[in-house]
């Protein structure tokens, strides 16, 4: 089963920080020198410690960080679903067949070449291990219905489905598919798990050391050409060291930033203020969690009912619900940003509020509402439980930490009705694996058991396409049908501020912080 892209227990953002980073300051308040070729010595902090180095293990925004510095993925994705070079310099897809070329000259990070027949050794053991390989290859194409070949001599890797699925290239580009080299391999995987392993790492970075639960050490492969040409590239040189230690919270982070020891911090939180119209910093926001309500519609419930979900919707204010965060976030027409590739932008499609229609039908209903308290201490969710109070229905709320929260509500373990869901990946096709197929008993993700016939139809059809019209005029029908039904309603986003140093600079293509593009610009 695809691990969930939602706040699950090892990503708790937003109460706690899910990425604090920082700079080793010189003299002059810049970045450290260690040489002609880079530009000095970054370090970088966590709230919570990496779970796994290996990238088909990777369970945390912390792990993602890490992991995508050391194994690179065949090509990236920027804004807007655009798809850019990685360790592959061409590529060509269709529903069944997607073939990449290699660049040249490309190595492991012991100086051997990487070839064709590695990549795909790589390949077929994130297929074998990696939960997230079904939404690569598609769940019809499970197993040997997925054939993955490589010719050395063209440096060209093949990948051949069974049945047509037009998200292989999304799925390449993910850092759980981030290749390892054939000494990664061999070390297997309880080696590659805990960090250093000579000669594994493809990408920009190779661990010099590791210590579990207090530090690490990367170190810039020198002579790396093959970084992931993103659109909004910054100019500048790359840091020749990447020092990450486990950090305590945002708020001292945001001291730290203040009296000159941290040149980088990613904050959720209100300290990101602190910074407001500082010369000194930067301050680039960003979402990072998209909340939307759900509902559990098995026979019963009270979101098994249309009418009450209509309700439900009419009776919550998406600018109250976003002014509990601070206001920063940005109301949500779907149940991702609008960074997204093909989102809905009719907004006429998302329910508007009516207290008034809410009370006539939630008057006495009794709803259980359960949200995890990870994201600033469900502020949220009792914002969306006093709503449908005062829309008359009967609310018990519980504010659940996230391993109760996911065992609960998206395994069905628990006695719930509604959830804020709130939701970590920002594409249509991951993110929409929640509202179809088959429930969590069952081996699947749609945690609220939803049946819309006209969603599922068109998520298929969005999916088995390669073509972006298509694509793209499938999607629409599908959030139409989604929104119409009001099986998801849309809420705000929870922005990341990324606050920097003038002279430290990097890209967040599709929203997500990419340590392989940061620069050191002065």
């Amino acid at each position: 089963m695809p691990r969930p892209r939602f706040l699950s227990g090892a990503v708790t953002v937003a109460a706690t920080s899910l990425l604090a980073s920082a700079c080793t300051t010189g003299p002059a308040g810049g970045p450290s020198s260690s040489g002609d070729e880079s530009g000095g010595t970054v370090k970088i902090g966590f709230t919570s410690d990496v779970t796994s180095f290996d990238p088909a293990k990777g369970a945390s925004a912390t792990d993602y960080v890490i992991t995508s510095l050391l194994y690179q993925p065949l090509i990236g994705q920027d804004d807007g679903g655009t798809f850019v070079p990685g360790l592959a310099d061409t590529w060509t897809s269709t529903p069944t067949k997607t073939t990449l070329t290699l660049k040249k000259g490309l190595t492991c990070s012991d100086g051997s070449a990487l070839t064709a027949s590695q990549v795909v050794a790589s390949l077929k053991r994130y297929r074998a291990t990696s939960a997230g390989a079904l939404l690569t290859f598609g769940a019809a194409n499970a197993g040997d219905r997925t054939t993955i070949t490589g010719d050395d001599e063209t440096g060209t890797v093949t990948v051949t489905t069974a049945s047509p699925w037009g998200e292989v290239l999304a799925g390449l580009s993910g850092t759980g598919a981030g290749i390892v080299c054939e000494a990664g391999l061999d070390a297997g995987a309880a080696a590659l798990a805990q960090g250093a392993v000579k000669g594994a790492a493809t990408g920009p970075y190779e661990m010099a050391t590791a210590q579990r639960g207090a530090s690490y050490e990367l170190r810039l492969r020198k002579g790396f050409e093959a970084y992931p040409r993103f659109a909004s590239m910054p100019a500048g040189k790359p840091a020749d060291r990447l020092r990450f230690q486990i950090s305590k919270n945002e708020s001292t982070l945001a001291n730290q930033l203040q009296t000159g020891a941290l040149d980088l911090a990613p904050l959720t939180g209100t300290d990101a203020t602190r910074f407001t119209g500082n010369d000194t910093f930067t301050v680039r926001s960003t979402p990072l969690i998209r909340n939307h309500i759900g509902f559990n519609q098995r026979p019963g419930r009270p979101g098994a009912d249309p009418k009450v979900r209509k309700a439900i919707a009419q009776a919550v204010d998406v600018d109250a619900y976003n002014n509990v965060f601070g206001g920063t976030g940005r109301p949500l027409i779907s149940y991702v940003d609008d960074k997204a590739a093909c989102v809905s932008t009719d907004d006429s499609l998302v329910t508007r509020t009516d207290t008034a229609a809410a009370k006539q039908v939630l008057k006495g209903v009794p709803i259980r509402l359960e949200g995890s308290n990870a994201v600033a201490g469900g502020a949220g969710n009792s914002y969306v439980a006093e709503a449908l109070r005062a829309a008359g229905a009967e609310v018990k709320l519980t504010n659940a930490d996230n391993a109760t929260w996911a065992t609960d509500v998206t395994a069905n373990r628990g006695d719930w009705d509604v959830t804020v869901f709130p939701l970590i990946t920002g594409t249509l096709a991951r993110g929409g694996t929640y509202f179809l197929g088959p429930e969590p008993a069952e081996g699947g993700l749609n945690y609220g058991a939803v049946k819309n016939a006209a969603y599922a139809e068109n998520y298929v059809a969005a999916t088995s396409t390669t073509d972006r019209n298509a694509k793209c005029a499938a999607w629409q029908k599908a959030q139409e049908a989604l929104l119409e039904a009001n099986d998801v309603i849309p809420l705000a986003t929870v922005d990341v501020h990324y606050v920097t140093r003038k002279a430290i600079s990097f890209a967040t293509p599709s929203g997500s912080l990419t340590l392989s593009t940061l620069r050191i610009t002065g």
